[in-house]
């Protein structure tokens, strides 16, 4: 009997050591998961801030440009290489100017109906890109309240028959990515059109003919009486049109536009809006903050929209 009570004794606390051990290392594994969790919102937290004295600076930099016209060699243009603010912790930044783009929610109108001078220069900026003109149709429905489809585009009809099924957006796109619900439109194609559009407020129409690239300067040509084929300023490479700016703006409004009224009225000089990009490192982690900024006509800065991601 004494040798039965001194083996149950000694399982007894064999089993009674096991569960000490499996609380301890739950304790151990809780009490890290919180550290971490708690490690992980304050550098979030320190990137943000970080990130909004960026946009700081950059506001700054934006209203001190008082300039008549924008250019790529502007100060608030220039990127801002990493800059170490404390021991293993740095920031790098960079202003975009985003009014040199075609705005696609510029396809439809403040009535909501299709923009017919807006679909005829992203009809052009298509064709110089060699993507099929149909996607034109398409975004403009993706866009308007509507549930009537364009000759080439689709609507809720379209998009229920995909799996999973899902419906059209009838609303302004906030994100250039939206392009990818489009069926059929790959992710070859959103590389080549996605440095050329922008997704800005419905009513922002004009672009910055300083800051534009060749195919947008030549897809604007698509409003011309004279030359709606004209094709001069893509030809040029990234490197050449940049030298011709170096100057100053160029090409000038009132060279390309001439007496053409539509070009005029989607042509300008002098942006207002911008997307900052902030990248904050913080040991082995990296955030990024997107801001949309906008410079109002008083040239006073404000954020209109942020977006905050990791790497």
């Amino acid at each position: 009997m004494r040798r039965r009570q001194r083996g149950m004794i000694l399982l007894s606390a064999i089993v009674l050591v096991a569960l000490a051990a499996v609380v301890t290392t739950a304790l151990f594994f809780d009490t890290g998961m919180a550290e971490r969790r708690s490690a992980a919102n304050f550098g979030m937290e320190q990137a943000l801030q970080f990130g909004r004295g960026t946009e700081a600076v950059a506001a700054y930099a934006l209203t001190e440009d008082r300039d008549q016209f924008d250019t790529p060699y502007d100060s608030w243009a220039t990127p801002l290489p990493p800059q170490e603010v404390m021991p293993g912790q740095s920031i790098e930044a960079q202003v975009v100017d985003l009014q040199g783009r075609f705005n696609l929610n510029s396809l439809v109108n403040s009535n909501d109906e299709r923009d017919e001078n807006a679909h005829k220069v992203f009809v052009r900026l298509l064709e110089l890109l060699e993507l099929e003109p149909r996607w034109a149709d398409m975004v403009g429905d993706w866009i308007d309240p509507d549930v009537q489809p364009s000759p080439e585009g689709g609507e809720d009809s379209l998009y229920t028959s995909q799996k999973p099924p899902y419906r059209a957006a009838n609303m302004a796109i906030s994100s250039i990515s939206e392009l990818m619900e489009l069926p059929g439109f790959t992710r070859e194609m959103y590389v080549r059109l996605a440095p050329h559009v922008t997704a800005l407020p419905p009513t922002v129409r004009a672009i910055n003919v300083c800051m534009a690239d060749g195919f947008v300067l030549d897809a604007l040509f698509a409003l011309s009486t004279s030359s709606p084929g004209h094709t001069e300023f893509s030809l040029l490479t990234v490197e050449e049109l940049a030298d011709r700016r170096r100057q100053g703006c160029f090409p000038r409004r009132a060279v390309i536009t001439a007496n053409e009224e539509a070009m005029q009225a989607m042509a300008i000089e002098r942006s207002y809006w911008f997307r900052l990009h902030t990248w904050v490192r913080i040991g082995t982690a990296q955030f990024a903050l997107y801001s949309l900024l906008n410079r109002d006509n008083g040239n006073q800065v404000r954020p209109y929209a942020r977006s905050f991601g990791t790497e």
